[in-house]
Order: structure tokens, then sequence, then C-alpha cells
């Protein structure tokens, strides 16, 4: 199977159990729920465990559906003929060249998640830290950024646009979004829009972020390697600017997305 729809509601097992299962059988298909109903628990299950493609809310447009599963079709397809293809050779670090330790950024308006994440990940990672949006941008300018840890709302906004943005000019780019707040309708569109890889609760607790960040760096540097796989995680397309930010800003902090420098690299 190329793709695999399931409704979320399903007599003896849920949708997202389904494509859990479908996942192990079949890593290479991709997983459509359709939902019409808000389930929290379902939609962070899917993000952790079933990694879902899209949402789609019921009642849906047939010209949407069609559309979303043609490009589910086209990304399995792809994924499945880049598995065909030999292991790539393991890369030989130069004698006497030292190499740093992979970056992560970390966008939250508290200040002491950041050192908090650093002190989980010891000297693992680089950590830097934002507490705005156009921080993010900046950061992301100057650094070789895989991994992105955003609050789902940064400055009383979400932040949503700005990662899928993020996404569609830097599809090598990973996010894990951290959240405490129950918004079904919030996770669904970081789903749909944004293609965050991880949902983290808060408090950041050690063992998870520690298992996720690692996941999410291998899941980095898979995609650099492997351009093809992007289809995968392809986002709706939106030219909506991040809410809450002047037109001007917007505008400014959109163009800086849209011309960042690609950082490509397999490590």
């Amino acid at each position: 199977m190329d793709v695999i729809v399931s409704d979320q509601r399903m007599p003896g097992m849920t949708g997202i159990e389904l494509l859990r299962a479908a996942r192990d059988i079949n890593p290479h298909a991709m997983r459509i729920l359709l939902t019409g109903y808000s389930d929290l628990t379902a939609i962070i299950g899917s993000v952790n465990e079933g990694e879902i493609f899209r949402f789609v809310n019921k009642p849906w447009s047939n010209e949407v559906l069609s559309s979303t599963i043609a490009s589910a079709v086209s990304a399995a397809r792809a994924s499945l003929a880049i598995s065909q293809l030999p292991e790539p050779a393991p890369v030989v670090p130069v004698p006497g060249v030292a190499s740093s330790a992979p970056a992560i950024l970390v966008l939250d308006d508290d200040a002491a998640v950041a050192p908090r994440v650093q002190a989980i990940l010891g000297d693992s990672f680089r950590v830097f830290a934002a507490r705005s949006m156009e921080d993010a941008v900046d950061c992301l300018e100057r650094e070789q950024i895989g991994v992105v840890i955003s609050d789902s709302r940064v400055q009383n906004q979400p932040v949503v646009s700005l990662i899928g943005l993020l996404k569609q000019h830097q599809p090598q780019l990973v996010t894990v979004i951290l959240t405490e707040r129950a918004d079904a309708g919030a996770a669904i569109d970081l789903i749909n829009q944004g293609q965050i890889y991880r949902l983290l609760t808060k408090p950041v607790q050690e063992v998870s972020c520690r298992i996720m960040v690692n996941s999410a760096q291998r899941h980095h540097q898979q995609l650099s390697r492997n351009p093809e796989l992007h289809q995968r995680y392809s986002v709706e397309k939106t030219a909506a600017p991040p809410p809450g930010v002047s037109p001007p800003t917007a505008l400014r902090l959109m163009d800086r997305v849209r011309s960042l420098r690609s950082w490509v690299t397999g490590r």
C-alpha cells in the first residue's frame, strides 16, 4: 500500500492504533487520519507514535482530499525508492580536524528553558536560545541548526505560521514542539502546516528530552542526505504571516526565512 486513510473512530481499534501498527509493517506507506471531533490524546499519539502525514477534518472537500492523497502517493513511492538504494558510506573524520557538536535552537520566551535543555543534553549538543520569532530567524541565519525545539506559543502568539514557513523553505529542519496547553486545534495545525516531528510536554523531563532530541537529530541527518524524502514531510502552503506581528515586520520576517541559507549536511 502506498497510502492508508483511516477514520479515527473505528470499532475495536482506533485509527491511531491502526496507523501505528501499519507504520511497523510498512514504514514507507503514508498515513492520513480522518477525524470529525477533537481528541487531544489521539492527536498527540499521531505525532509521537503514528507519524501522520495529514489530518483531514470531516466533512472534507473532495478536491482537497484527492490532492492530499496524490501528494502522499508521490511521497510514498519516493521513500520506497530511497530505501532500495545502498546505505551511504559512513563519514570518516579527518585526523586533526575537530568537529563541533550539532546545534539546536530553543525558541521559548521562558529564559529558563534553554539552560534546562543544555543541562540535559550536556556536551552532545550546542543549545542556542531565542525568546522571539525574530531572534529565532537571527539564529538560523548565523548557525547551522538542524533541530528546533519551540514552545507552541511565544510572546503569547502561536508559532505555527513560522514553523510552517521554515518547513517550506528548509525542509530538512526538524521541529519538536513544547506544550503544556491542551489545544487540539493547534496540534492539528502544527501537523498539517508544520509537519512537526514530536510533541514534548512541559515541564521538560530529562529522559524524554534526551531521547527525543537524539531521534530528531538523526531524522534531520536522514533528510539532509536524502532530499527525495522531503515530500514525506511537505506542508500545506500558507502565505499568512505570524499572527500578532505588525505587517511590515511580518513581511520582513517572511523574506528573511525565504532567503535563509540551506544548511544541508549529513552530520
